[in-house]
């Protein structure tokens, strides 16, 4: 379990390798294994505004550079700015040549402009004009270069369209299986030509090539921009001065002075669905709602595996046993039978499944097929032999979770004496470790333990597949004991 203030003394192997907690790892239901970070890949679901919660597409997100028009955060402190209302006097007539004055019936004006609660910065520190709606209306600077930014997004959107073009030239004309004989618009390749000039289309080159002949590329100056006289005179005033954070939140402007500070637009956040590499199904996806932090497909290890938490252990000296209390227990709604071997003991694992993950790395990751660039390095955990833990070879029986059954009375009989008590779905059991003789003191006491757990799946079966409801699972994890006496 992991704890937010202590460390994780207890990690699962993943089924790529690496050592996590059990919160920080994921259960798929219909490849039956345990996924990390790295077994998973992510697709983002919506974009919507963490302040407003307004959802937005992707175009429209991609168009407005992933922030929101309506929500600012403060260029000082970084805290969301807040809109505030106040009362605009009217002007006070002015007399005409003649000396009269006209009286004119004027209700003060609401005006809005932008205030920090934190730092108390506003608007009106850098001259932004109160606007009469209270979003919305706020005005926006002009980059100076943003047409040349513009021209080097299409130039090289355009060398990546040609080079996608030509890749799958080449490919074609290595792959395609021609046939006996070759009709006359294959053999001039008019096919695709004619039918876009009928359907009334540019060429699929012309915009590419135009975009890469009409760019300028940019000229060096050996002309620099002087410095101010008194640069090296004139005091500086730390707090007129920005930090390199406050540049760096505007790297279009990097204001350097605190006078030349302005409202920075919200950043958007995303809602993700994350999927198993492996065999492409949901691990959890999100509700679209962007007020609603509940999922549709929630499928973590925390709900499915076993849990095993350290109650306590004694002193791991050298060359001698010790005692471990460890707690077990089951998060299904179904009864589950568990039993303790050594990691030696376990069933060899099914080496198919790296090249299904290989093969889905090539595809989101668009790499090439030419096996000299990259190479699929497989991961092994680094398991400690340092302490063994002594394995009983009886069956535990975990009932299911109940939350009605917590305070009824548990009639199961334990045999062999390891377990010392029963409560609904959780058991505590007392087991020995022996350590190594060889373990050197002060160094880390990591032991490891398999675990052989039935789980009933729930994902029904396919039109011609056997209903093979329950299966026999493996996990195998790592428990951190302090350190080594001496």
């Amino acid at each position: 379990m992991a704890y937010l203030t202590q460390p994780d003394y207890v990690k699962y192997v993943c089924s790529c390798g690496q050592l996590k907690p059990i919160t920080n790892l994921y259960f798929c239901r219909h490849c039956l294994k345990i996924r990390c970070g790295f077994c998973i890949c992510h697709e983002v679901d919506s974009h919507y505004c963490a302040n407003c919660l307004e959802n937005m597409p992707s175009s429209e997100a991609r168009l407005k550079k992933n922030r929101c028009s309506s929500c600012f955060d403060c260029p000082s402190c970084f805290h969301t700015l807040s809109t505030r209302a106040t009362l605009a006097q009217p002007r006070q007539p002015v007399p005409d040549a003649a000396g009269d004055t006209k009286v004119e019936n004027k209700q003060p004006k609401k005006m809005y402009y932008l205030s920090c609660f934190n730092c108390r910065w506003t608007s009106r520190d850098v001259g932004i004009p109160d606007q009469p709606v209270a979003s919305g209306g706020w005005p926006e600077r002009t980059n100076p270069f943003t047409t040349r930014f513009n021209q080097l997004l299409d130039y090289y959107k355009a060398i990546a369209q040609q080079e996608k073009q030509e890749k799958l030239e080449r490919e074609r004309k290595k792959f395609a299986i021609r046939g006996k004989y070759i009709t006359l618009t294959d053999k001039t390749g008019l096919t695709g030509a004619m039918a876009r000039n009928i359907a009334g289309l540019p060429s699929s080159e012309s915009g590419s090539s135009a975009a890469i002949a009409n760019f300028t590329p940019s000229q060096a100056s050996a002309e620099v921009e002087e410095l101010p006289e008194d640069i090296f005179t004139k005091d500086v005033n730390l707090k007129l001065t920005t930090s390199m954070a406050q540049r760096l939140a505007s790297p279009a402007w990097q204001p350097t002075s605190v006078s030349r500070l302005h409202p920075l637009a919200k950043l958007l956040s995303v809602k993700r669905s994350q999927r198993c590499r492996a065999c492409d199904h949901n691990l959890t996806k999100p509700e679209y709602n962007p007020g609603s932090i509940k999922f549709k497909i929630e499928l973590l290890a925390y709900y499915h595996v076993p849990e095993v938490k350290i109650i306590s252990y004694e002193t791991v000296k050298p060359g001698t046993k010790s005692a471990l209390l460890l707690k077990l227990t089951n998060p299904t709604g179904h009864e589950m039978t568990l039993q303790l071997l050594r990691p030696e003991d376990l069933p060899p694992d099914d080496k198919e499944e790296p090249k299904s993950i290989e093969k889905s790395l090539e595809k989101s990751l668009n790499l090439d097929k030419e096996p000299s660039y990259y190479k699929a390095i497989e991961r092994r955990p680094v398991l400690s032999d340092a302490c063994r833990v002594a394995a009983p070879a009886a069956l535990l029986t975990l009932a299911q979770r109940d939350d009605a059954a917590e305070y009824d009375d548990d009639a199961h009989q334990d045999t062999g004496g390891i377990v010392l008590w029963r409560k609904s779905n959780k058991l505590a059991l007392r087991l020995e470790v022996e350590t190594s003789e060889t373990a050197s003191p002060g160094s880390p006491a990591s032991a490891t333990l398999a675990l052989q757990y039935s789980y009933r799946n729930t994902v029904p079966p396919a039109a011609n597949a056997q209903p093979h409801r329950v299966h026999t699972l493996y996990a195998v994890i790592t428990l951190q004991l302090g350190l080594v006496a001496g």
